[in-house]
């Protein structure tokens, strides 16, 4: 079973690394959706926690076989939501503050987030470009 999630994250990493500022520090929460709706459900209320953090704080284990770069991170930042739709095809993703996405999904009427809701809300980018 191809692990859509994780390989989606690995090209987003690249792709920040060249095109998300430097000053925007943020917290990222990645989904995937093979069609053009992603359940609210989708995100777990730990993760509707965890995105509203204004402080983060991660302790790297001892034990990672690799090594770690450092002890730890501290920062704030905004918690953001990821979507790739109709995924792994499509290029383009969307980025969500999760604020915009409690609040929609609080007064939606549907149960999912849809594609082109998404991107009326949120910001539209290609991977390897802006949008």
């Amino acid at each position: 079973m191809r692990r859509l999630e994780a390989e989606f994250s690995t090209k987003f990493g690249r792709w920040a690394k060249h095109f998300w500022p430097i000053s925007r520090p943020a917290y990222f929460e990645f989904k995937i959706s093979q069609t053009e709706s992603l359940l609210f459900s989708a995100i777990s209320e730990k993760q509707y926690r965890n995105l509203q953090l204004e402080k983060f704080y991660f302790k790297f284990s001892d034990f990672d076989r690799m090594g770690t770069p450092f002890d730890g991170v501290c920062f704030s930042g905004e918690g953001l939501v990821v979507i790739q739709y109709n995924a792994p095809k499509n290029k383009e993703f969307v980025i969500l503050p999760i604020s915009v996405v409690i609040a929609e999904r609080a007064i939606s009427k549907r149960k999912s987030l849809t594609l082109s809701r998404a991107y009326q809300l949120g910001q539209v980018y290609r991977l390897g470009e802006l949008v």
